[in-house]
């Protein structure tokens, strides 16, 4: 028996790809890149399969009678996507098969096509498929393609022995469990062939109905449902395999817009095909392997249960769940997901939840969103379950609201209002008030969960945007949320939310921000401050570990920002004031690892360009800006604090790397060095082929407790995108008084206040953000 891959020094170069047996194999696989065949689905994955199929025949043609070519997986489902493994079999009854085995892999090798193949007697595939589940099931949807049918209806014969004796209902179902364990939230960026909701559930579909087919057992068509899924997911698949040029089967969001164009369709409407197919076919998997999911929540089995009647074809025991019971559903987690979503399928919660039909498998295109907008609700509701059960800060601020529940609600509706016209917030909020008073919650507990939904982004956007240590900006958040209680809810609602939304959306300077926020508006209502530092022990003991430097560091401390002494420990005020007394020259740079990540200091004088130079150095050298804390001392010293890593590989940036970042970032600063060249270079050499440019969308408004200028700037993220971000604003003559900046995953929300314009009004405002917007490559 011979199985596996084409050995290293076997891999055909590109010269030797034309073969004249596969002309019109290759010819067709060519051409998709620049028509798509149909609509790009079955029909592409059909005439694949068919044309290779001719071309083997021809290139098998002269083989013994003994032989078979048997076409497993992909290939034999009649899946072939442009880059799928071409899965092929030599199924033989002759006793040396080696020179036939080369006559048909080598030319398919030449071509350059990936090959799975193995060489086998009938025996030899019956013994296969009994060690290894994976050979069994690829064996089960397999088809002949040439020779011997004969030879391969015994193949078949032993394959129905052998499944007779397997059960796959355990292994399958153990399978997607493993699935769901890896992802239990349904994905924006799912892997459609072997991801939750992909290809490989249907393959499992199909497994097991040729299964009761090999053992005589009636096996019913597959569904309207599932057919429709599995078209959707194929379009996606060859969209993928031949935008890339290779096997990807990721819908990443770099290749949205790519994948898009060749299907013909808008980004939003092929992003709604996808994840409703992906929603539908985990639906039809909970359908068909009850066991993956536990028992309905209370009572709600019986109900689902009870027999249909009326047009609706709704259960005859139908009526609105009680507030106990949705309360029930939000606190079981996992089960009670399960539960709502059978629910819902029997019509029992449309008019209870009636914009659940909206949000429900609705994408969201922003790239730091990783869920679809029903999933994300409900990881909000995971989350906000975890703060409450937290035995820290947060379970604290938990207790003293006293109303666990309705924080469970907030967290279910705060994004309810996705998908109709209008100010989803404000839209979500109505949603919210009618949904409270259909459960018949008193007047004080919708006010709460309507305006916890209503400002739900609130103290998000003034963390990330606005400066936290002028007092006006404090009393406009108070004065908006009105009481305390309510903004315990939000600040917790805040919580959950951006931890739900995505890894890019929760850090522990986010964490650090939005708790200043929220201890300072806390205040206003009379609110100890229990939860934040305590001020005067954090400065002495800065003071103690100081020794003979005590005086240094008061006046360090007096001259820095309160966020400063929020977001800094006393160890790194320490590092900062031996950083500064080690200054040689203009500046300074200090580096200390944290996991993959590392913190990098800079400290200098206060001058036009200093954080540009420093973010083009960052950049020249492969120096990653995962999140920014600029400050600036009183008496003009810059200390800025960056979470950084290796832009290629992910890893913390070794030191001879750093060591030129700190030689460039004071050679520049002496105007020795051109810093702004190096990125370029860097850019062009990095920049991703695939990658679809979008404008930067730059809005400018004026912060109305302050004053200031804020110019926020909304762009895709790249090498050396701060500091082109950075010149734009020096050409624009602008002085950065606060930097917020906010990486989202492949997006950038940077806020800037800003200085040297004088008094601006909206028309100025609109031309300021217009030369920036300019200034800023796309």
């Amino acid at each position: 028996m011979w199985c596996g891959s084409a050995p290293e020094s076997e891999v055909p170069t590109q010269s030797d790809r034309e073969r004249p047996f596969l002309t019109a194999y290759l010819d067709l696989h060519d051409s998709l890149r620049a028509q798509r065949l149909g609509r790009g689905g079955v029909e592409v994955c059909h005439a694949l399969t068919s044309s290779l199929d001719v071309g083997i025949e021809e290139l098998v043609s002269h083989f013994p009678d003994e032989m078979a070519i048997v076409a497993t997986g992909g290939y034999g489902r009649g899946e072939l996507s442009p880059h799928s493994d071409v899965d092929l079999m030599l199924l033989h009854a002759v006793d040396d098969p080696s020179k036939w085995a080369s006559s048909l892999f080598r030319p398919l090798w030449d071509a350059n096509l990936r090959v799975g193949h193995a060489v086998r007697t009938v025996k030899e595939a019956a013994s296969a498929a009994k060690e290894r589940f994976d050979t069994h099931t690829t064996l089960l949807t397999s088809r002949l393609v040439a020779g011997s049918e004969e030879l391969f209806g015994s193949l078949m014969s032993e394959i129905a022995t052998v499944t007779k004796a397997r059960p796959l209902r355990l292994h399958l179902v153990e399978e997607e469990r493993e699935r769901r364990r890896q992802s239990p939230y349904l994905q924006m960026a799912p892997d459609v062939k072997t991801g939750r909701g992909g290809l490989r559930t249907l393959h499992g579909f199909e497994w097991e109905r040729r299964r009761e087919e090999l053992i005589g057992r009636f096996s019913p068509d597959s569904r309207l449902e599932e057919s429709e899924a599995r078209e959707s997911l194929l379009r996606i698949r060859n969209a993928l395999h031949t935008m890339t040029g290779r096997p990807h089967d990721v819908f990443s969001i770099d290749l949205r817009e790519l994948v898009a164009r060749w299907l013909g369709l808008g980004v939003h409407e092929t992003a709604a095909m996808l994840i409703g197919a992906v929603h539908a076919v985990d639906l039809l998997a909970s359908r068909r392997w009850p066991e993956l999911t536990r028992q309905p929540v209370g009572p709600f089995g019986r109900r689902l249960r009870a027999p249909l009647s009326g047009s609706d074809r709704t259960p005859a025991s139908a009526r609105s769940p009680s507030f106990e019971e949705i309360i029930r559903l939000l606190r079981t987690g996992e089960q009670g997901r399960d539960t709502f979503e059978r629910l819902w399928d029997a019509g029992l919660l449309t008019e209870l939840v009636p914009g659940w039909g909206t949000v429900r498998a609705r994408p969201q295109l922003a790239p730091f969103h990783q869920h679809p907008v029903d999933a994300h609700l409900w990881r909000t509701v995971e989350e906000m379950r975890a703060l409450i059960a937290d035995d820290g800060h947060y379970g604290r601020v938990a207790r003293e609201i006293g109303q666990p529940d309705l924080l469970l609600i907030a967290a279910f509706l705060h994004d309810i209002g996705k998908g109709h016209d209008g100010d989803h917030a404000e839209v979500g909020a109505g949603m919210a008030r009618s949904f409270c008073e259909r459960l018949g919650l008193s007047g004080h507990s919708r006010d709460q969960v309507e305006t916890a939904v209503r400002h739900h982004l609130l103290l998000a956007r003034t963390a990330t945007r606005r400066d936290l240590d002028d007092p006006a900006v404090i009393d406009e958040v108070a004065a908006t949320v009105g009481r305390l209680e309510t903004l315990q809810m939000i600040y917790l609602l805040t919580v959950a939310d951006s931890r739900a939304t995505g890894p890019s959306m929760w850090s522990q300077w986010k964490a650090t921000l939005l708790r200043t926020l929220f201890t300072r508006c806390a205040s206003r209502f009379g609110a100890e401050e229990p939860t934040g530092p305590d001020h005067a022990a954090f400065r002495a003991t800065v003071l103690d570990l100081a020794g003979t430097a005590r005086r240094s560091a008061e006046d360090h401390l007096a001259g820095m920002p309160a966020e400063y002494l929020w977001s800094t420990s006393p160890e790194d005020v320490l590092w900062h004031l031996e950083l500064i007394d080690a200054t040689v020259g203009m500046s300074n740079l200090g580096v200390r690892a944290g996991g993959a990540a590392g913190t990098a200091v800079v400290v200098g004088r206060v001058g036009r360009g200093f954080r540009q130079v420093v973010a083009e150095s960052f950049a020249a050298h492969g120096i990653d800006v995962l999140e920014a804390r600029l400050f600036s001392r009183a008496d003009g010293m810059i200390i800025d604090s960056y979470r950084v890593r290796d832009d290629r590989t992910g890893e913390f940036v070794p030191p001879e790397r750093w060591e030129g970042a700190r030689s460039d970032i004071e050679a520049a600063l002496q105007g020795e060095l051109d810093t702004g060249g190096r990125v370029a270079a860097r850019a062009a050499a990095y920049r991703p082929k695939s990658a679809m440019q979008t404008p930067p969308r730059v809005e400018g408004s004026i912060d109305t407790a302050t004053g200031d200028l804020v110019v926020t700037i909304k762009c895709s993220d790249r090498i050396g995108r701060l500091a082109e971000i950075l010149v734009a604003l020096h050409e624009c003559d602008l002085e950065i008084a606060l930097a917020k900046l906010d990486s989202r995953g492949e997006e950038l929300v940077d806020s800037f206040h800003v200085r040297g314009q004088g008094v601006l009004d909206t028309a100025g405002i609109d031309r300021l953000a217009g030369r920036i917007a300019e200034s800023i490559i796309p």
